[in-house]
């Protein structure tokens, strides 16, 4: 290929044009440097540079080191204008054009987000994200950064692509149910007065798709009253044996639990006394936990008892190995490392032990799925929870289980239902009924409110 060499000028010729970089970019790593110096020093500049006109002063929005290295070796270096742009499009489209093309680090392409927002703070996260080429989950946790340090203002309302002011926290409203839907949403629902251990003998063998529960704990005081650990467990071995019972032949059971203090650093140990028990029993499916992402810093956390703060519930999910799940229900959103790994067969990054991944099936996979694999600890915020029930579930964490154990149109058991949050889940979820104990009369009218 030929390229042409810049010779020497006149004293009388023109003077050359200055070339300065519309911004200032994360720096190329040496070999990085020396291998894109070797290849302009062989074939010259293949690709043009991108300029914002053929002044005498020209602006680069692309390709600055192309033009040093080109201005060095005394090579020319073919350029396209690129007219029409303001100051601010134009460093929008120089950072695009980077963190599509160069090989920048987590840090790099953060920075290079934050640099746009700093621009642009007024401008919508998805805009943000469409003009970089980056996923707009990114840009909201950049812009969290900076609004947290005080380095942008937080904007209430922004611009979005279609041009229309939109709030920066969109609210839910509140779904209000036709009477024709409130009718079968109660016809779908029974709702049992009683003590679990009399009532669950008194459902049909086989009968129930999955189970569902959140359980009271032992030694925590309510208005219900207190159950001790022995009789707690009494307990719960009543309802273990009546769900397997009641539970169709690919169904299981899922049982939310959270451990408490005897005193301040000394656990008590009836959960793993139960999940050992259960395992045996019947069968621990998996290990799952859920992590309330906001929870509070509360019993023993004080500086002069200097504990962390409890966060984490077990999932105990019983059934056979082979029990009904639906993993498609539950991907997680790919994350911006997975979305934008190369396609190509041939790229490898090492894996676990002596076995290595590569990155174009992967990253086909969950493009081809809509997600990724989801992991067995389940991140999910409190702020699902209300009513006046004094335990109430997460409705996130109800609604992923729904989804997950529940097949389409199948049946639901909550034999703790207390709120009837579980129960309401799974009937925004496709369960075609749902059956829910509850001791407290209360509780029943509260989970009939929530239900229609």
């Amino acid at each position: 290929m030929e390229f042409t060499k810049i010779e020497n000028a006149g004293a009388a010729s023109i003077p050359s044009p200055r070339y300065e970089p519309i911004l200032r970019l994360p720096p190329l790593s040496d070999d990085e440097l020396q291998g894109l110096r070797d290849s302009i020093s062989i074939h010259g500049v293949l690709v043009p540079i991108l300029v914002d006109g053929d002044g005498p002063v020209r602006r680069i929005i692309d390709g600055n080191y192309r033009k040093q290295i080109a201005d060095d070796l005394g090579y020319t270096c073919p350029k396209i204008i690129q007219e029409g742009l303001d100051e601010d499009e134009m460093r929008t489209l120089a950072r695009a054009l980077n963190l599509a093309r160069r090989h920048l680090n987590t840090k790099q392409r953060r920075e290079l987000i934050a640099e746009q927002l700093r621009e642009t703070p007024e401008r919508t996260n998805r805009w943000v994200a469409k003009q970089l080429g980056v996923h707009h989950a990114t840009v909201a946790s950049v812009r969290l950064e900076l609004e947290s340090s005080g380095q942008i203002i937080h904007c209430p309302n922004r611009l979005g692509s279609d041009g229309r002011i939109q709030p920066a926290r969109k609210t839910v409203a509140p779904m209000l149910l036709g009477a024709e839907d409130r009718q079968k949403r109660m016809e779908a629902t029974a709702l049992i007065h009683g003590d679990c251990r009399e009532e669950l003998p008194k459902l049909p063998a086989a009968s129930v798709d999955a189970v569902i529960t959140d359980p009271i704990y032992p030694e925590i005081e309510r208005e219900y009253g207190r159950i001790s650990e022995p009789e707690w467990h009494d307990l719960m071995h009543v309802v273990v044996r009546e769900c397997r019972r009641i539970l169709k032949p690919h169904g299981s059971a899922l049982f939310i639990l959270q451990p408490n203090y005897e005193h301040v650093g000394q656990m008590r140990l009836w959960l793993w006394e139960f999940l050992v028990w259960a395992a045996k029993e019947w069968n621990l499916v998996q290990d799952v936990y859920s992590w309330t992402t906001d929870a509070l810093p509360l019993t023993g956390t004080r500086r002069t008892q200097g504990l962390l703060r409890q966060s984490v519930k077990t999932c105990v999910w019983l059934g056979p190995k082979d029990c009904y799940r639906n993993q498609d229900n539950v991907l997680r959103t790919p994350s911006e490392k997975t979305s934008n790994r190369p396609f190509s067969e041939n790229e490898v990054r090492p894996g676990i032990g002596k076995w290595p991944c590569r990155n174009g099936p992967m990253a086909s996979a969950a493009a081809e799925r809509g997600g990724t694999t989801p992991f067995n600890l389940l991140s999910i915020s409190n702020s699902g929870a209300r009513g006046d029930h004094p335990a109430t579930t997460p409705y996130r964490l109800a609604a992923w289980w729904c989804r997950y154990l529940l097949p389409d149109g199948g049946v639901l058991l909550d034999p703790f239902a207390g709120g009837g949050t579980i129960l309401a889940a799974g009937l925004d979820c496709g369960a075609s009924r749902v059956v829910g104990i509850e001791r407290v009369e209360k509780y029943v009218e509260m989970a009939w409110q929530r239900i229609g």
